[in-house]
This record gives C-alpha cells, sequence and structure tokens, in this order.
C-alpha cells in the first residue's frame, strides 16, 4: 500500500481514530444508536433545506423525507444521517431507492472537512431527482470536485437497487450491483486520502445551482428509502476482509414481495 504523506497523517490523527471494523446496517432495532441524526438550521449556499431529525425514521429500513417549511430562510426541510465513527478505503454499498423531482439530490457519501479538522476529501453517490436514470459520481479532493454523470439503463427511482463504490488508494470504482460503471485511478488526477464520515442526507437544492440540480418546486414534498448500508474494509494485503454486505438488490426485493 502507497505510503501516506505527511499532511495526510495529521489529518487522520485530527479526525480521531479510524475505524478498522465494517459493519452491515438493516436500520432495524437499536440501529439508531450508530448513527448521528441532523437536527439544526443549515446554512450552506448550495442547499435550501434545514435538517429535522424527525425526517429521518428507523424503522425496518432508514426513511428520509423532505417537506416544504414556510416562514423560513431555506424553504425546506430534509434529512441527513451519518455514521458515529470515520472510515476509510474499502466497499461502500447502500440498497436505496432515491427520490424524484426536480431540485432534489438523494446522496450517499464519504466526507471529511473542516469540521472535522481536516481538509475537504470526499466521494459521492448522488441521484439528481430531475433525472434518476442517472447517477452522479463525485469526488472532492482537497476541496477541488470532479464529477461524472453515469446513465443508468433504468429510472432508479423505480426499485431499490444496490449501489456501491470501493474506494482505495490509487483508484475509485463504482457499482450497480456487481456491475463496474466507472473507475478512475491516479493517472487522471488526484484521489481522496483522508478518511471520512459515512452519511445519507435528502435535500432541496438553492437556486444558485438549478442549472446542475433543476428548480425544487414551491410545496414540493418527497422520500427516499435505505434498507442496507455496509463497509467492508481494505486489508493490509489490498484485499477486501471478509465481511456481511448488503445483500444484491434481487435478494432483498424477493424478500420485500
Amino acid at each position: 500500500m502507497r505510503r501516506l504523506t505527511g499532511l495526510v497523517l495529521a489529518a487522520i490523527t485530527s479526525i480521531g481514530s479510524v475505524s478498522a471494523q465494517g459493519f452491515t446496517e438493516g436500520f432495524g432495532g437499536d440501529a439508531e444508536e450508530n448513527w448521528y441524526v441532523a437536527d439544526y438550521d443549515f446554512s450552506h449556499p448550495k442547499f435550501d433545506t434545514d435538517w429535522h431529525a424527525d425526517h429521518a425514521t428507523f424503522d425496518d429500513g432508514l426513511h428520509l423525507s423532505l417537506t416544504p417549511q414556510p416562514d423560513k430562510e431555506n424553504d425546506f426541510a430534509g434529512a441527513s444521517v451519518r455514521r458515529e465513527e470515520a472510515t476509510h478505503y474499502g466497499r461502500y454499498s447502500v440498497l436505496m431507492q432515491p427520490a424524484a423531482g426536480e431540485g432534489i439530490i438523494t446522496g450517499f457519501f464519504t466526507y471529511t472537512g473542516a469540521a472535522y479538522g481536516t481538509r475537504h476529501d470526499e466521494i459521492d453517490i448522488e441521484f439528481l431527482g430531475r433525472d434518476t436514470t442517472a447517477m452522479n459520481a463525485a469526488w472532492f479532493v482537497d476541496g477541488v470536485l470532479q464529477s461524472r454523470t453515469v446513465p443508468l439503463g433504468f429510472d432508479a427511482a423505480d426499485e431499490p437497487r444496490l449501489y456501491s463504490f470501493e474506494w482505495l488508494p490509487d483508484a475509485i470504482r463504482w457499482y450497480v450491483d456487481d456491475r463496474m460503471i466507472l473507475e478512475v485511478t491516479r493517472d487522471d488526477g488526484p484521489l481522496p486520502e483522508v478518511p471520512g464520515m459515512l452519511f445519507a442526507n435528502l435535500w432541496a437544492a438553492d437556486p444558485i445551482i438549478d442549472s446542475w440540480s433543476g428548480t425544487t418546486r414551491a410545496g414540493t414534498r418527497a422520500a427516499a428509502d435505505v434498507y442496507c448500508m455496509s463497509f467492508t474494509p481494505l486489508g493490509d494485503t489490498g484485499a477486501f476482509e471478509a465481511a456481511p454486505s448488503c445483500a444484491p438488490s434481487a435478494d432483498v426485493l424477493a424478500k420485500m414481495e
């Protein structure tokens, strides 16, 4: 494995100890104790959304909702949940059904930044509700964004499917079920290195980015469902550690019928 730079080692130290344990979360029982649920007014130029804890519910799945809120600076209330421990290289998977609608974003991503005492590194799976037949794959290195739009060949908002990304020292790979749909490597440019926190969220975009997101209509309501999230660490040998992970979409859909 490539040796980490002094800057990255310092960032790892500042974010705290990195969990080496994989996990699979089906969001039943006591799942909520493993997650921080955001509950505050959010000031960010790209978001027209505050975070409300009651918009993220744990009941045989994680259910995220978006509702209008009158007489507030942000026009919508949405949902954001974060894993309590930082994670690093490995495979991240989510079985989810994102929301549809202009200006609405459903996200699954790792993030670290100033709030955690580090530079801004991030890896994203995002669904823009204006066109849920495509997935937005994005990554930040020290705050610099790169992204690709990947056609899926189906409408992600129609049913739950398994989406994943593999975060490696020399590459990032995105998957639908077991099919790789995008790979970027160090030959394409710098990649994220700093351990991050795992998030899922649902939010309405500010009009400042409506050329990308579309414009959220007044009174819009939306929902996204997450049935499983998992993390499988990359071992010291460069292979993924043996650990349970989210089931392929067909398996879970069969159980839901």
